[in-house]
This record gives structure tokens, C-alpha cells and sequence, in this order.
């Protein structure tokens, strides 16, 4: 949207959570709160975002990076004292200006440009994101006039037996006439309960400099849920995953039980796929059409091909091909790279290694840094033996291998196309067809046997 900037507040450290972490850093559905906010202020496309920084406020400034400016508030006298850091770069701008907290990541892009657009139709000085909520306990209340506009914003700490019984409250989300924001925040002094310079009292300000501000009332209150402690941040986290559950299945994915299903907000799932009860995705995972997912499945930062069966295991920063098996009970660790049709199977762990297509590894194998062709079949209990103690090693093996059960792979070792031994085989260096699977092994001297006392 043209003539707009947006304001971010996300100075506050967030007395209890009780972390050493900045509140908006804090992960909801798989990222940071203050990501969810950027997001949907980005959806706007306005022409600046500045992101107020405060408690740890490099912290925050080396993870917004190019995505915003960000204005320190080196100390933290309120919400009207945070924005006035921004002043500087507003004083010549006429435009809209954007408020919102960096503690609300269920806000939606919807919302904040319908904000945006009613201020804009109706010409007031400022338009307010208000909810209402049966317990308002710990928020500002809206006071209107009798016309229906907003006459001031009370916080809780200030307000007397009638102001508090008031359930309409408000967000901490504003849209201002830019030149009307910068006229109130010169007059907002700090003469209230917590002696601070309060946002909130822009609004009565501008009532009594002859503006009208008025409210917009939020459809959903879930919508601009504050996270100010750790059961806030449970219960965002909840309605983010509800929500996200939702968007899955009206894109043609079935969560078979979405209470027992997260799904974080940076996957991708393709159409027909099933998702299954106690199934975790998390991170970027982009996972493709028809699959069967779960149960008991956690997925982070990969990528699945269609038609891949997953059970009862865990993959992670791993990349598997289309109609790709799965477990139960296997480990697919980063790096790895799984081709087409293959199988991987119970007890089986795969780490740094790339394995073509139609393999077979289905019990009790442990497969690290490796290269493996296509049509392998490796038997029950196949390692391959990739540290030494000081380096790890690798194991490369051409296409068409079977390798029966027991194989040990010492590490570095490469086994040539075509090559085939029973089981018990104990291969390094070089191998090629028809060799003797350890040429260079000692043979064991067998031991006399004690003769018994008669």
C-alpha cells in the first residue's frame, strides 16, 4: 500500500517469561513471533517497516537484518516513548502510519489492511483495532462516545469501577494520520499509575484537538492475542496450529486428528496426502502429493517426494525422493539424500550419504557417509564402519550390489557394480567381483581345547 509505514513495537523484554531470550524472539509454530508480525505487515507492502528494538536489542536488530529498520529505545519509558524513536524519519512524511506490537503473531494480513483502508474511507485521525473479550482483565479499555467513536483508551491500572467493567479493549494496533500522530505525541505526559509515557492517551489527545479516532472491532479475538507469559505462548501456539491444520485441509490434505497433528507455518504439503495422529513438521518441509505421513512422525527441514510412505520415525534436513518407505523405528539424519523408490526399513540409520534408487535397507543397518548406486540391497545388520577414531570415512558402492546380512563396510572401501556375497563378509579397499571379501585377513589360529581331569 503507497503513503504507509509501519511501526513494530518489540522493545520489551517480557518480565514473565522468565527467559533470557527478547519476548518477540520467542518460536510459535516454528518461528520467532516477531516473523509472524513481519509477515503480515509485509503483505502490505508499505513503504518502510521500523522495528522499535530494546531488551537485547542487537539480538533482535541481527535477526530482522534488511527486513526492517530498526530504532533503538535505550530506555523504556512506555509505548508513546518507543514510537517518538521513530519521529525523526516520520517528521516529513504524510501518510499512514502503522502501529502494532511484535507480541501477537496471529494477526492477520486481512485485518491490518482493512485497518489501513477504514481509516483511509472515513478520514479520521486514527482508527483502532479493538476486540472484546468476556474477561478483559489486564487490558486498556475503549471508552466511546455516544456517536460510537472512541473518547479515550484507559489502562487497566487506571481505570475506575465502571472504565473496568467495560469488555471492549484494546490490541496495541493502530493506524494514525501521520502529521495527527506526531501533533498528540508531543502533549502525552506520564501522570498515571506506572509513570510512563502510554500510546494510549494519543487518543483522548486527539479528541480534545477536535479529531474523531474511531474503533474497528476484530471478527476473531484469537486474532490479537498478546503473548505476555509462557501459557500465552502455549495458547498462541495452540491457535496458530489450529489455524494452520485448517489451511492444510482446504488445500486437500487429510489431518486425520489435527489436535495431535503440528504443523508448523513454513510447510507445504501437496494435495491426497494423509496426515497421521502425532505427526510433527517442523521447519521449511515441503512435502509432496499422496504421501502417507505418520503415525508417530517428525519431519524438520526436508523435502518429501509423492507417494513416500513415513512411519514411526524421524527425519531431519534430509531429502527423499518419490514413493520412498520409511521406517518404523528409523533414523534419517542431515545431509542425507534418498532416491526414488527405496526402501528403508526398521532399526535402519542414515546419515550423510546419498543412496539411489530402488534400494533396499530395511533392518538393523547403519549406513554413514556413503554413496550407494541404484538396485542395492543390503541385508540385516549391514555398518558401514566410517570412524577410525580421528576422521570419518567413506563407503561408495556401485549399482546392482546385494550384500547379505552381517556385511561390515571398513571404511574407506568401494565395492564395485555387480558385486554379491552371502552374509558375514568383512569388505575394505577396493572390491571387485569374485574376490575374497577380506583378502588381506588373518586367519584365526584355533585353540586346543582343555582336556578335562579325570
Amino acid at each position: 500500500m503507497k503513503n504507509l509505514v509501519a511501526i513494530i513495537l518489540a522493545a520489551g523484554q517480557g518480565t514473565r517469561m522468565y527467559s533470557g531470550l527478547p519476548k518477540v524472539l520467542h518460536n510459535v509454530a516454528g518461528q520467532p513471533m516477531l516473523d509472524h508480525v513481519l509477515e503480515a505487515v509485509e503483505a502490505l507492502e508499505p513503504d518502510k517497516i521500523y522495528v522499535v528494538t530494546g531488551f537485547l536489542g542487537e539480538m533482535v536488530k541481527e535477526h530482522v537484518g534488511k527486513r526492517a529498520i530498526c530504532v533503538h529505545q535505550k530506555r523504556r519509558l512506555g509505548t508513546a516513548h518507543a514510537v517518538k524513536q521513530v519521529v525523526p524519519y516520520l517528521k516529513d512524511f504524510k501518510g499512514d502510519v502503522l502501529i502494532t506490537v511484535g507480541d501477537a503473531p496471529l494477526i492477520r494480513p486481512a485485518t491490518l489492511q482493512e485497518l489501513v483502508k477504514r481509516r483511509r474511507a472515513h478520514q479520521v485521525a486514527a482508527t483502532v483495532l479493538t476486540t472484546e473479550l468476556d474477561n478483559p482483565t489486564g487490558y486498556g479499555r475503549i471508552v466511546r462516545n455516544r456517536d460510537g467513536t472512541v473518547r479515550k483508551i484507559v489502562e487497566e491500572k487506571d481505570t475506575n469501577v465502571y472504565e473496568a467493567a467495560i469488555k471492549e479493549i484494546n490490541t496495541g494496533i493502530y493506524v494514525f494520520d501521520c502529521q495527527r500522530l506526531l501533533d498528540a505525541l508531543d502533549r502525552v505526559r506520564n501522570n498515571n499509575a506506572q509513570r510512563e509515557y502510554y500510546l494510549t492517551d494519543t487518543v483522548e489527545i486527539l479528541g480534545k484537538l477536535g479529531y474523531e479516532v474511531e474503533a474497528m472491532v476484530a471478527e476473531d479475538p484469537t486474532e490479537t492475542l498478546g503473548v505476555n507469559s509462557r501459557a500465552d505462548l502455549a495458547r498462541a501456539e495452540n491457535l496458530l496450529r489450529r489455524r494452520i491444520a485448517m489451511s492444510v485441509m482446504e488445500h486437500g490434505v487429510t489431518v486425520i486428528d489435527p489436535a495431535t497433528t503440528y504443523i508448523d507455518k513454513q510447510v507445504q504439503i501437496g494435495k491426497d496426502t494423509i496426515i497421521h495422529p502425532f505427526t510433527m513438521i517442523t521447519g521449511k518441509v515441503d512435502i509432496g502429493e499422496e504421501c502417507v505421513i505418520g503415525p508417530h512422525v517428525h519431519i524438520a527441514d526436508s523435502k518429501v517426494g509423492a507417494g513416500s510412505h513415513l512411519q514411526f520415525c524421524y527425519v531431519q534436513q534430509a531429502e527423499l525422493g518419490s514413493n520412498v518407505t520409511i521406517g518404523p523405528y528409523a533414523l534419517v539424519r542431515p545431509g542425507s539424500k534418498i532416491a526414488d523408490n527405496t526402501r528403508i526399513g526398521t532399526f535402519v540409520e542414515v546419515t550423510r550419504s546419498k543412496i539411489g534408487e530402488g534400494c533396499d535397507i530395511l533392518h538393523l543397518s547403519y549406513i554413514g557417509d556413503a554413496v550407494i548406486g541404484n538396485g542395492v540391497s543390503l541385508g540385516t545388520g549391514t555398518v558401514t564402519v566410517n570412524f577410525d577414531g580421528k576422521n570419518k570415512r567413506r563407503t561408495v558402492i556401485g549399482d546392482n550390489v546385494f550384500l547379505g546380512s552381517n556385511t561390515q563396510l571398513i571404511a574407506p572401501v568401494e565395492v564395485e557394480s555387480g558385486v554379491s556375497f552371502a552374509h558375514n563378509a568383512v569388505l575394505s579397499g577396493k572390491v571387485r567381483a569374485g574376490e575374497d571379501p577380506l583378502p588381506n585377513a588373518k586367519k584365526k589360529e584355533k585353540r586346543a581345547k582343555p582336556q578335562r581331569k579325570k
